[in-house]
């Protein structure tokens, strides 16, 4: 087969294998170039095992894993984070402080990430569609549509409302709540149920086993972190208790400002807002508010 080939080489010009060449590098291109925007290689050497599926969720590629140990947890590297969404947790308790938090971590900023790049997405499609009717111009039926349905889910009755409710904050504040209210991930509440801010539900479909004393409410459960992440911020954004809170985050993104207007989020009011900033300072938690998810997981 080899002289074969060479034989049939000596036969030709040099013109002749010059666009034999360049007929061969082209046909790679065209095979090999489409697939690998969907081979994910793992520079980091990081433990991607248990990932259950991918999927690609507005305009995201979302990796779905499960733990069964703290070693499964993938550590964060802060310029490229990968969009892992954990579908369970597991105890952070009996480990030391310092690596509990930081695995406490790991586990929720891919989720808080996930949120606000949505968030910003639907914001950013939300002042096209305002831009759109300012300069005169029709709405197509999907536009009309998402229109309606978002004024309807977020109890808002303009589009001007509906861009103070939403938005984003920054991961350092969501990390501090988180922490307070799961105990850095210690809490039966976010081991039983991926609930990371205690959240009750009157609805049984949504309902964990865990019951209030002499009241028909549950605990929530959410299928992943990503859904506990999402829930908290509907919350946020829609409820009349952070109406505040809402209007002073469209002039600043400083969580230790924003901080001051979570006094309503529990009934510990002022020692609440300052156990959030304690925790923000003390752990250093804007460092994590420069993050940015993996771009080789999102698509343009």
């Amino acid at each position: 087969m080899f002289c074969q080939l060479k034989d049939f080489f000596k036969n030709l010009n040099i013109w002749e294998i010059f666009l034999i060449v360049i007929i061969t590098i082209i046909s790679l291109y065209v095979i090999v170039v489409p697939i690998l925007p969907n081979i994910n290689i793992n520079v980091n050497k990081v433990n991607l095992t248990n990932i259950n599926q991918t999927s690609q969720n507005k305009n995201i590629i979302i990796i779905y894993k499960t733990i069964k140990t703290i070693d499964d947890i993938v550590p964060i590297q802060c310029k490229s984070v990968l969009p892992i969404v954990y579908k369970n947790t597991i105890s952070l308790k009996n480990i030391p402080v310092n690596l509990r938090k930081r695995k406490f971590i790991d586990l929720i900023l891919p989720s808080i990430l996930i949120a606000n790049h949505k968030i910003m997405k639907l914001r950013k499609k939300i002042i096209e569609i305002k831009n759109k009717l300012e300069n005169g111009e029709k709405l197509t039926e999907k536009e009309k549509k998402l229109l309606s349905k978002l004024l309807d889910e977020y109890k808002a009755s303009s589009i001007k409302e509906l861009l103070i409710k939403i938005n984003v904050h920054k991961p350092s504040l969501i990390i501090a709540q988180a922490a307070i209210e799961s105990g850095w991930g210690t809490s039966r509440f976010f081991l039983e149920a991926n609930n990371i801010f205690g959240m009750w539900t009157f609805n049984k479909k949504q309902a964990s086993k865990i019951k209030a004393k002499k009241s028909n409410v549950y605990l929530k459960k959410y299928p992943d972190i990503l859904a506990s992440i999402e829930d908290y911020y509907y919350s946020i954004n829609v409820s009349w208790a952070y109406k505040n809170f809402r209007y002073v985050r469209l002039t600043t993104k400083d969580s230790l400002k924003l901080a001051n207007y979570l006094d309503k989020y529990s009934i510990l009011r002022k020692t609440y807002v300052r156990r959030i900033k304690t925790i923000i300072q003390h752990n250093n938690l804007t460092y994590y508010d420069k993050c940015k998810l993996s771009p080789s997981y999102i698509s343009r």
